[in-house]
């Protein structure tokens, strides 16, 4: 008698490798929507609600990412505009990818990330940091020079 294959996927099908690098997703670009999607595909991240207050500066935040390897998801598209949060990005060595299409729903944004998660790890461990890309809501990611 041969065992029957069960066609629900068990958790561990779903979990990222134990190096995976993980995903700090800022305040302007979090939602619970967000949340479920990555966790259902396993991806590790951390919501800056969960390490900051909301009033935390950026530049404070972007040294604690910087430091601990993490990469930046964020809507910010002036973060390397400002000169104090761009000096944090490149003095701690920052990895951050912005989504440039602010007027996307949390499911669409949901949606977006975790169609590209793959790609977006790809991007992240094959470059020196710092590094800044942007994400559209066609999936592109494309370097942004700092």
């Amino acid at each position: 008698m041969t065992k029957k294959k069960s066609k629900k996927r068990s958790a561990s099908n779903n979990a990222a490798p134990p190096d995976t690098p993980v995903l700090f997703i800022d305040r302007c670009a979090w939602s619970n929507k967000l949340g479920e999607a990555l966790t259902k595909i396993g991806a590790p991240f951390i919501p800056h609600h969960e390490k900051f207050e909301p009033a935390c500066p950026d530049e404070k935040w972007l040294e604690a990412v910087g430091r601990q390897g993490w990469i930046v998801l964020t809507r910010d598209k002036n973060i390397r505009r400002k000169p104090n949060e761009l000096c944090a990005f490149k003095e701690f060595g920052v990895i951050g990818f912005v989504l440039t299409s602010g007027d996307a729903s949390a499911a669409d944004t949901a949606a977006l990330v975790t169609a590209i998660y793959p790609k977006l790890i790809r991007k992240a461990r094959g470059i020196k940091p710092p590094a800044m890309f942007s994400i559209t809501l066609a999936g592109a990611i494309t370097p942004i020079k700092l």
